[in-house]
């Protein structure tokens, strides 16, 4: 029997554009002078915290980088946010045309320096409604913000496709009913979605 999918629900960094925060972390430990093994420590013992919204940016590279200043927070970091990030320009076309036909939404891993830039660039334009980790309190891989999303749109998992670069969001996506595809590059995502009669 043919199900007709009435949303596609995408992740954004790692597949609309790459995440910036790893490169302003070598960035920054190379203008500041320190380590990399011990920022990459920081930051993973307080990614999750930032990207739930527990802590502030200020809060969270802080906590990274221990010995910064103020004037090399807003110099270093948040302006690299504020620059014009590398994207997928051919995907945002192609979301372009699937918005013709589908309710399009992004539920991502996020943090707020990530969102206002992001919107201030107007690179969300194509979506019906952002689901942000950090703005939700929740994040994947854990079903919570799946459910949230289903809660808010009123939709039925199976009525959703999630598209992710990480094969465990996607495998808890699926787990809990949505048509799950792990995205490795746009033609292979066009080759699936032809796959389940989308296109």
């Amino acid at each position: 029997m043919f199900l007709a999918y009435k949303a596609i629900v995408f992740d954004f960094n790692g597949v609309f554009v790459p995440a910036p925060e790893k490169k302003i972390l070598y960035s920054v430990c190379e203008k500041i002078r320190v380590g990399k093994w011990i920022a990459l420590s920081n930051y993973y013992l307080n990614i999750w915290a930032f990207e739930r919204g527990f802590l502030s940016p200020e809060q969270f590279w802080k906590k990274v980088f221990v010995s910064i200043t103020e004037k090399e927070y807003t110099e270093l970091i948040v302006k690299e946010y504020e620059k014009s990030h590398q994207k997928n320009s051919l995907l945002f076309m192609f979301a372009k045309d699937l918005a013709k036909k589908f309710d399009l939404y992004i539920l991502s891993n996020s943090n707020f320096l990530q969102g206002k830039t992001y919107r201030k660039q107007k690179l969300y334009s194509n979506f019906k409604e952002l689901f942000l980790s950090y703005e939700q309190g929740e994040i994947k891989p854990f079903p919570t913000i799946f459910q949230k999303f289903l809660n808010k749109t009123g939709f039925e998992a199976k009525e959703c496709i999630f598209i992710d670069d990480s094969t465990l969001n996607v495998l808890v996506s699926m787990a809990l009913g949505f048509k799950g595809l792990v995205y490795q590059d746009n033609q292979d995502l066009e080759e699936k979605l032809k796959a389940l009669k989308v296109l």
